[in-house]
């Protein structure tokens, strides 16, 4: 029978997970973060995480962690890994390596208070976010860059709008994930070539003519890696 006991000197590693989630709100992008309630870092802000527990899998210790600190029910619309975080000293309490994940939450989620042992739990700019507990700026600042190198290749950006749109609408969540303008005429024309998109037949009312609607073309889902 195989030995599974640890080699003399090896080193004890804990298993966390921690979660960049993003929405959508008043044309921003913003990223949920929670107010720790425990020492190391007490009273700092931190992206929502935590220890995997024995037998659980990695995306369902995220999912635990994000409905626990932040008491958000509904289920993302997109996650995935995108990174390891393991240096040495990266948490006081010991050697602790963390999967971290991104994810998508659904048009429209707004309400969200602290759960578990955090003291609160806030959405805010993510390009603008006070200090971050650990290295949790580290995550976010890769999570951000996930984030743009999703959109020119996959159709991530849909996954922060409701099921039809306006052009504008798109356009928007790419300025704010990529924290720039962009060119009107050439954003339409790239996007309406790439044939991810079809027009739902239906038209929003507003100031001046009504906007047309869009929506996702079929099989163009975005893939979960």
């Amino acid at each position: 029978m195989t030995d599974l006991a640890l080699p003399r000197g090896a080193t004890q590693v804990g298993l966390a997970v921690d979660v960049a989630a993003f929405a959508m709100h008043a044309g921003e992008l913003h990223v949920l973060l929670v107010q720790r309630g425990e020492l190391p870092h007490a009273r700092d802000w931190a992206l929502p995480g935590g220890f995997v527990h024995p037998g659980e899998e990695l995306h369902e210790a995220a999912l635990r962690e994000l409905r626990t600190e932040t008491s958000v029910e509904l289920e993302p619309r997109h996650l995935e890994q995108f990174f390891t975080f393991g240096e040495i000293n990266r948490d006081p309490r010991g050697r602790i390596v963390s999967v971290a994940h991104l994810a998508v939450l659904p048009h429209g989620t707004v309400s969200v208070s602290g759960g578990g042992h955090t003291l609160g739990a806030e959405w805010m700019p993510a390009h603008r976010t006070p200090r971050l507990a650990f290295d949790h700026q580290a995550i976010l600042d890769r999570a951000l860059g996930r984030l743009q190198l999703r959109l020119e290749y996959a159709n991530l950006a849909l996954e922060f709008l409701p099921d039809t749109f306006t052009l504008p609408e798109l356009q928007g969540v790419y300025e704010a994930i990529l924290n720039r303008k962009l060119d009107k005429r050439n954003f339409r024309k790239r996007l309406l070539a790439q044939g991810s998109l079809t027009p739902s037949g239906e038209r929003r009312s507003g100031v001046g003519r009504p906007a047309q609607l869009y929506r996702r073309a079929k099989g163009t889902r975005t893939p979960a890696l």
